[in-house]
């Protein structure tokens, strides 16, 4: 599904001791549609890999300019402290870790793949921090279209701060370098702006950057990726952390908003959708996608 390149085996799922991958079958074992790196060397989980039509990775995972933009990945930069974002050391912080504890369930019924984890966000020393339930669940709906929705329940474990920075994601995104705008990509949103100056900073339901590649077999595509914030979320609609060089977020800590915090066993849950298309965000009808996710009400 989706990649025609591939030649369009069912997929199937592998879980193994540090990855979720959903693949091809029969020659195309070794063809990925979805990873997700739920234990590695970062110091986070995080998705890989998301191919689009072309067959090509949709994502840059982990791009040489930035060590921590991992394709898909949640972290801040600042909890009482303490940061989560960063992978190399710093002087001036201390670091922690997200920690994979369990798959509490899996899907696996093809067209649907996916999983619900807890999480725990253990500072320096291994304390516990606070705890996270993320709900990923893929559809491979159609050959020229797919969704991921993102869930995540975080629930502090005692009072926390987090701090004004933009070091934060939740969750973040880091998209190929033919989709950026100094690839030729486009970056949109759903107010009509165009480009990091209309969309940086910038109120909005949703943001799509599409752009021209060519396929594993050399056909020529255009094929994008939107990531929608649900109306049920905190501050929405979302105020976006958009650069034309790569990164995008809905959820960029509390950069815009002057820091925030969370008392013990108190909750906050974020619900997003992310769109792999065929097509620019006019032909891929990215707003219609949109309206009907929010008139099903959303749920993974």
């Amino acid at each position: 599904m989706i990649a025609a390149d591939q030649g369009n085996h069912d997929p199937e799922l592998l879980v193994d001791d540090h990855r979720f991958v959903v693949r091809g079958t029969d020659d195309a074992t070794d063809f990925v549609t979805f990873a997700y790196r739920y234990r590695s060397a970062a110091r986070r989980p995080y998705v890989s890999t998301l191919v689009g039509p072309s067959g090509r990775n949709l994502l840059e995972c982990p791009p040489a300019d930035h060590a921590h933009h991992l394709g898909i990945w949640w972290g801040h930069g600042d909890v009482n402290g303490v940061d989560f974002y960063l992978e190399h050391l710093r002087e001036d912080m201390a670091h922690g870790r997200i920690e994979h504890v369990a798959f509490d369930e899996m899907v696996d019924d093809a067209p649907w793949f996916g999983f619900d984890e807890s999480l725990e966000w253990l500072g320096p020393d291994g304390d516990l921090m606070m705890t996270e339930r993320r709900i990923v669940l893929l559809h491979l709906a159609d050959d020229h279209w797919y969704t991921l929705d993102l869930d995540s329940t975080y629930t502090a474990s005692v009072d926390l701060t987090f701090g004004d920075t933009k070091e934060s994601v939740l969750p973040g995104l880091r998209v190929a370098e033919p989709l950026v705008t100094y690839g030729g990509g486009t970056m949109t949103n759903s107010e009509g702006g165009v480009g990091e100056g209309e969309c940086m900073g910038k109120p909005a339901r949703w943001v799509d950057r599409s752009g021209a590649r060519r396929g594993l077999w050399h056909k020529e595509y255009v094929e994008g990726i939107a990531l929608f914030d649900h109306p049920d979320n905190p501050y929405h609609p979302a105020t976006w952390f958009a650069r034309d060089y790569g990164p995008l977020s809905p959820f960029p800590g509390h950069h815009f908003l002057g820091g925030g915090t969370l008392d013990a066993n108190e909750s906050l849950r974020f619900r997003h959708r992310i769109l792999v298309h065929e097509g620019d965000v006019g032909t891929a009808d990215v707003a219609g996608h949109y309206e009907r996710w929010v008139d099903a009400a959303g749920e993974p």
